[in-house]
Order: C-alpha cells, then structure tokens, then sequence
C-alpha cells in the first residue's frame, strides 16, 4: 500500500483589502498547474478563489486564504476569518442572500463550482469555508475520512512540511512529515521521505520509519509521523520521531500519542522507533500536526464541528494555534457521523 495522495504544496493567503483579490487569484492558479487540472477545472478554482477572497473582504473584514495542491488532481481552498460569524447558514447559501448592500449569492455560487464544499461559523466566532476542486477530491474511505491543511513559512514561497494518505482495503495509513528547519532545503526532505513512502508497501509502521531514517541521510532530515487505522480490527498503530504531535479521541480530552526524539536521516537509534497503540472506536478521531502549531487548541472549542468534512477542524485548529513562524501543517483522520453542509 504506496501513498494515493501526497500533498506538499501550500499558500497562506492574507485577505483583507479587494487589491488582494487579484494575488489570491494567480497563487490559486498556480495551484491548479501544480495538481494537473485542466482549463476548465482551473477557471472553477479562480472562481472560488474569487468569490471566497472577496466575500472575507465584504462580510469578515479580513480573514486568510489557505490553499493547498495536490499532485493527484485537488486543490483545496479554505477561507479562515474571525469575524462576525454566520447566523444562519442556510439562509447564506441562497443566490442573492447578503448582509451588505451589494448583491449577494457568493456561497451559493461556491456550493455549485466545488467539487465538495463545506462551511462551519460560530456567531461573534468566525467562519471557515472549504470548497475542493477535482475528481479526486474524496480522501475518504471505508468509513474513514482524512482532511488537512498545510502552509509555509512566512518568508518562503515552498513548504517544509507535507503529508500523504494511502488505503487498502481496511487499512488507512497517513504520514505527517515535516522537513528540518523552513525553505528549499526543507521541501527537499519532505518531498524525500513521502517519495519514499510513495515507493515501499507500508504495511509495518516501525519499518517505514527505518526506511525514512535510512533514506534521508543524504538531506537535512525530518520528522516524521505516521498513524496506520486497521478498520477490520478496530486498532490504531502510531509512530513518530520529532516533533510531530498525535491527540487521539476519545477520551474526551484527547490522549497524546507517543512520540520519540530525533532526526529521521541522522541515524534514530532502534529505540526510537516505539510504537503507540490504541482502540479505534466508532466515532473516534486523530489529530496530527507539525510543530508549526501550538498545543493550546481545545476541541470543544468547536461545537458540532465532527458534523463537517475534517479539513474544517484542520483549518479552526490552524486559525486558532498558528505559531506563525515556521512551517505549518495539520491533518484529521476521523470516522464521519451525520453531516451539514457539503
């Protein structure tokens, strides 16, 4: 079972005046060269990037774009705000709906581009919108669905960091990498070790992480986590060295998964390729991210928010625990329960 999805490509787009709108527009198509899509495709994600960029303008008074390609034919748009909130959602998808005096019928117009589209706000809280384009936009299966985001350091224009998702059958592996340090160097390790997880059948997690550690010696190194779900046998194994963090839940408050110190590339001992294990209940959910995030988000922060596609929390929890000077990336492998908007 070799990596289906490998995404290594992220822009962290500030929004808050219209001159920005034209920016947002280019680095999205940008990303859609970056995965592959055709024309048409393409036109699909300049619209969204439009439509969202302009409506953080008018209705949040600012917010952040995060966009994020993947080889396999997707590109992910996520507009993140603090602002006013949304208080009824539904209300906001109909053409013409507005709370400004201009013409509405922005996210109307979202929800039919898209290919899978979502939005979660908290009145007085904020918003995040998610709108996915290409036929590969599923990263779902047997269940089990995987959703993340990704952005580079603030004084680079690639990204350390990246993850990549594999299936086979019932079993669901997804790697979280995370390129030593920030900038071209730092995307050479990363694109190195999901290359190789690309190349080997991951069918043994401590065995990887050896791959990884003795593949890399010829780069700057990297952290690396790596979670294998068996939905057969309702059994999550984790391994990680460096800092990548894993909170598994339930329990209610998340248990963090063991993770070991290291380099992979500079030669980990066999120690430091433990394992974590862990039953993999129904509803259960894993969170993964790099050290670009902080520790200090809370899941209850965000109510309801297991009834959206898991990008969504990926994005809340980026919002909210950003360090803003590294690299950045978090992902979430979740079992889905009953659904909002899509």
């Amino acid at each position: 079972m070799s990596l289906r999805v490998q995404v290594g490509a992220g822009w962290n787009l500030p929004v808050s005046d219209e001159s920005q709108v034209h920016g947002v527009v280019a680095a999205t198509t940008a990303a859609a060269r970056t995965a592959g899509l055709d024309a048409r495709s393409t036109a699909r994600c300049e619209l969204l990037a439009t439509e969202l960029a302009t409506n953080l303008v008018k209705h949040a008074y600012g917010g952040r774009l995060l966009v994020t390609a993947s080889g396999q034919g997707v590109v992910q748009l996520a507009a993140v705000d603090r602002g006013p909130g949304i208080a009824d959602v539904p209300a906001s998808m109909a053409d013409g709906y507005t709370t400004t005096s201009s013409l509405g019928g922005g996210l109307g117009i979202c929800r039919r581009v898209a290919t899978r589209f979502d939005l979660y706000s908290r009145p007085g809280q904020g918003t995040v919108v998610l709108a996915r384009v290409g036929a590969a936009a599923e990263e779902s299966a047997d269940g089990i669905e995987v959703g993340g985001v990704l952005t580079p350091h603030p004084a680079e224009s690639v990204v350390g960091d990246g993850y990549g998702v594999a299936w086979e059958g019932d079993r669901l592996t997804v790697a979280v990498v995370d390129g030593l340090g920030h900038g071209p160097r730092a995307a050479e390790a990363r694109q190195a070790t999901l290359d190789l997880a690309g190349r080997h059948t991951v069918t043994d997690v401590s065995r990887l992480l050896r791959e990884f550690d003795a593949g890399l010696r010829t780069t700057r190194g990297a952290a690396a986590g790596v979670a294998q779900v068996d939905g057969w046998g309702r059994r999550l194994t984790y391994g990680c060295v460096g800092n990548v963090t894993g909170r598994l839940y339930p329990p209610r408050e998340g248990r963090t998964l063991l993770c070991m110190p290291g380099i992979l590339g500079a030669g980990v001992p066999t120690r430091s390729h433990r394992l974590d294990t862990a039953d993999w209940t129904d509803p259960a959910m894993l969170v993964m991210h790099t050290d670009g995030i902080n520790g200090r988000w809370r899941l209850e922060d965000y109510p309801e928010v297991d009834r959206h596609h898991p990008a969504i929390l990926a994005a809340l929890i980026w919002r909210d625990a950003h360090r803003g000077n590294d690299d950045a990336t978090v992902v979430v492998i979740r079992t889905p329960t009953n659904k909002d908007v899509r």
